[in-house]
């Protein structure tokens, strides 16, 4: 059956994966369900018959995959990013099932780039890697045993991302700016959160990270950035010229 959408600028980011057996059944699943793209953030080795072996014919993938140092390295050049996790709390509040996935993504990888990423085999993403998503994805299992193997979860997101790939109408947006712009703002916005003294009593981490699930679900554009920018430099620059007055 031939797909509406293609899933190419799709990416499935694997955050220091710790076995190669995992990797090359993430690469098989990902070619089973049409998304060609695969990154690693500081993984195990695998270039060996581990991974290859799982892999079978998708080996391609595994050559192919993008290889980076840090998780910010990854995700700089995509326009939204997605954290798969179990956890909820303060500082995880889930966004959406994978059930209602491809509608948060679909509209972004028409256009742009999307890192959907998956955390360690033992414990999955740091509270400092949940920080950088834009949304944040859980997948039900069962509450006595709700931990899935990382390729089980990869398998899970891609095959849901495939079947509705099949029928989804993809609304116009404008190309949403790339990650690495979006934080650009952000550290901006810290400084002068910083000057004006905004977090003398307390850490800028909460603060900053809910700008940044709002801002990427916004899905702003370059004219947003802007804008945006010279709001926060017409209040930096009102501070300082209330406080020399």
């Amino acid at each position: 059956m031939p797909m509406a959408l293609d899933l190419g600028n799709i990416r499935i980011t694997l955050v220091e994966p710790e076995g190669p057996f995992n990797i090359g059944s993430v690469a098989r699943i990902m070619k089973n369900m049409g998304l060609g793209e695969l990154a690693l953030v500081n993984p195990v080795d695998f270039h060996n018959d581990e991974a290859y072996r799982a892999a079978v014919g998708a080996r391609d993938l595994l050559e192919q995959a993008l290889v980076f140092d840090t998780l910010e390295q990854a995700i700089s050049d995509t326009n939204l990013v997605v954290g798969t996790t179990r956890r909820a709390g303060k500082l995880r509040r889930i966004f959406c099932s994978v059930e209602e996935l491809p509608e948060k993504v679909f509209p972004v990888s028409a256009a742009g780039k999307v890192a959907i990423l998956f955390g360690r085999e033992k414990d999955g993403l740091t509270n400092r890697e949940t920080d950088l998503c834009n949304i944040l994805v859980s997948i039900p299992a069962s509450e006595s045993f709700p931990s899935l193997n990382l390729s089980h979860a990869v398998a899970v997101v891609c095959y849901k991302l495939y079947i509705n790939a099949m029928v989804f109408k993809v609304p116009y947006l404008p190309r949403p700016v790339a990650n690495a712009e979006m934080e650009g703002l952000l550290d901006y916005i810290e400084s002068v959160f910083t000057d004006i003294g905004f977090f003398s009593k307390g850490s800028s981490r909460y603060v900053i990270s809910l700008f940044r699930k709002v801002f990427g679900r916004a899905l702003l554009d370059e004219e947003e950035i802007e804008n945006l920018s010279y709001v926060f430099h017409r209040l930096h620059g009102l501070f300082k010229e209330r406080k020399a007055g």
